[in-house]
């Protein structure tokens, strides 16, 4: 009889306990299958695709000061399974620090992406971008030749994405008598998912600590998109990203983005 409730206790566990299992992971696997189902509107950060922005940035800086900058992004990804990519930014800049508001070329950047580790409950990014003194003016440019370091941890939800980014900036060259670059920002981006796919939100926490100059600060950025059709082959988008910072240490108060994107052409 003893033996006989063993075998029953065995086989129950080889039976309920993947069923348990089953309906414990079964929200995860949905959430990644929609996601893979879902269209690539830009905001999952593993899913890397062909882009091009148009954009334009005001930046509200302390002292009552002013910047203006459009620019032009160009990503484009490659690899057997398309998890590298490399973006181009070259910005227009304007800013009246000196006393002169004409525009000018601003400091150039190229970024490389990796995606990898991914799962069906979550993707790993690594970026690396260089930010060159390439301003035409001392004041449109950091001065520097920076190195942004990021590390993305996305975690793939039944509402939408949670990716936690981890992001250092230093200065490796450069003009020596600028001030040197040595930032770290903890950023908490989080993507709703909603019930129109044509529409996306984005939001955009963080922590900015400025090791140089020993100052902290914290911002918000929401972003709020549309797609608005197709165009050169792809998909079209409208965006703007409104963002506000806070803390005594802020170098600034607020800045506005406004974009034109089109995606997978």
């Amino acid at each position: 009889m003893k033996n006989v409730m063993t075998r029953s206790v065995a086989v129950a566990r080889r039976c309920v306990l993947p069923v348990i299992c089953g309906v414990a992971l079964a929200p995860l696997g949905a959430a990644a299958q929609e996601q893979e189902s879902a269209p690539n509107n830009g905001t999952d950060p593993t899913r890397l695709t062909t882009s091009a922005v148009v954009a334009y940035e005001y930046n509200d800086l302390d002292g009552g000061m002013e910047r203006h900058s459009p620019r032009l992004d160009l990503t484009l990804p490659f690899g057997e399974k398309q998890d590298y990519s490399l973006r181009f930014r070259v910005p227009v800049v304007s800013n009246d620090i000196v006393g002169d508001d004409s525009f000018g070329l601003g400091d150039v950047s190229v970024t490389g992406t990796h995606v990898f580790g991914l799962t069906r409950q979550r993707g790993l990014v690594a970026q690396a971008e260089m930010i060159f003194d390439t301003a035409s003016r001392d004041e449109l440019g950091a001065g520097k030749h920076v190195f942004k370091g990021t590390f993305i941890y996305a975690r793939f939800l039944p509402k939408g994405i949670f990716a936690p980014a981890l992001v250092h900036s230093l200065d490796v060259g450069g003009d020596s008598h600028r001030p040197d670059v040595n930032a770290t920002t903890i950023d908490l981006y989080y993507v709703p998912r909603l019930a129109d796919p044509r529409t996306f939100i984005t939001l955009d926490p963080a922590l900015n600590l400025d090791w140089e100059k020993d100052a902290r600060f914290g911002s918000v950025a929401i972003t709020a998109g549309r797609v608005v059709g197709t165009a050169f082959g792809g998909v079209a988008q409208v965006y703007a990203k409104p963002s506000v910072m806070f803390g005594n240490e802020r170098p600034g108060d607020w800045s506005l983005e406004l974009g034109f994107k089109v995606l997978g052409f």
